[in-house]
């Protein structure tokens, strides 16, 4: 059988490392943002609607790029059947298990928060029963699947407040105080993940940090073409996260500093 690194070693010739914030870059989902604004229009619009109760980090595996590779993916996962989709959901899992298992600790780091005691998943809101999702998460990955908890439930009018950040597209099971990590397979427009970020936060969860299989984005819509060409120059390693640039692996501690450069 094979091993995790071994299913997830091939996604390393066509995942791509999102840009750090800056310039151009929002600072919340790493899409495009206009010059002169931290963040993209819809991460500005959710921080609108829900406040403080968006989430405390978004950390993308990977750029999920229009009609690439990734991006087809994380589509047939949901929409073919028979072996195909067992092949996909498989290699998806792997992502998701050999990222977490080497970057979980950043984010905990980033968040200032001793672990995540819960993990949970976007759910659908499109009447999808069985989400394949809730199965990786839930069975297939060991760095996920012994704190897995269903806690969020959509309204009754989920699927009609569209594209729209809103504190009521999900209701979510008490907490008290635990810090939840929150998984998503694909970031578009946040309104999904952050609206489900604000439900938690809603029922008495501490912190609340998405992880997203793939930054969706279209290579046609404004500067996104800039911003993925910039993004390309880097080469994908496991070893590297959204959160820390440089190769870190499990134990990550600052790059060492070059004694020979003055400040």
């Amino acid at each position: 059988m094979a091993t995790v690194g071994e299913l997830a070693a091939r996604y390393a010739n066509f995942l791509v490392h999102p840009l750090l914030p800056g310039p151009g870059v929002c600072q919340v989902c790493r899409g495009t943002a206009k010059p002169g604004y931290p963040t993209c229009w819809q991460c500005q619009e959710a921080r609108k609607i829900l406040g403080s109760k968006v989430a405390d980090a978004v950390v993308p595996v990977s750029l999920a790029l229009k009609n690439e590779q990734y991006a087809n993916e994380l589509w047939r996962y949901k929409n073919v059947v028979g072996a195909q989709q067992q092949y996909f959901r498989t290699g998806l899992a792997a992502v998701l298990w050999r990222f977490l298992a080497l970057h979980e600790a950043c984010i905990t780091a980033h968040c200032a928060v001793r672990g995540f005691d819960i993990v949970t998943s976007v759910p659908s809101t499109s009447g999808r029963e069985d989400h394949p999702l809730r199965t990786m998460v839930a069975d297939m990955v060991g760095a996920t699947r012994g704190r897995y908890r269903d806690l969020l439930t959509p309204a009754s009018d989920a699927a009609a407040l569209g594209r729209t950040a809103s504190s009521s597209r999900y209701s979510a099971s008490a907490l008290w105080g635990e810090n939840v990590l929150l998984i998503d397979d694909t970031w578009t427009t946040c309104h999904h993940a952050q609206s489900a970020a604000a439900a938690l936060k809603k029922a008495g969860a501490g912190s609340v940090a998405v992880v997203v299989l793939g930054r969706h984005l279209n290579l046609t819509y404004g500067d996104t073409a800039t911003l993925v060409e910039q993004a390309r120059l880097r080469s994908f390693s496991w070893d590297a996260c959204g959160l820390r640039p440089w190769d870190h692996g499990p134990n990550p501690q600052p790059p060492p500093r070059d004694t020979n450069h003055r400040p």
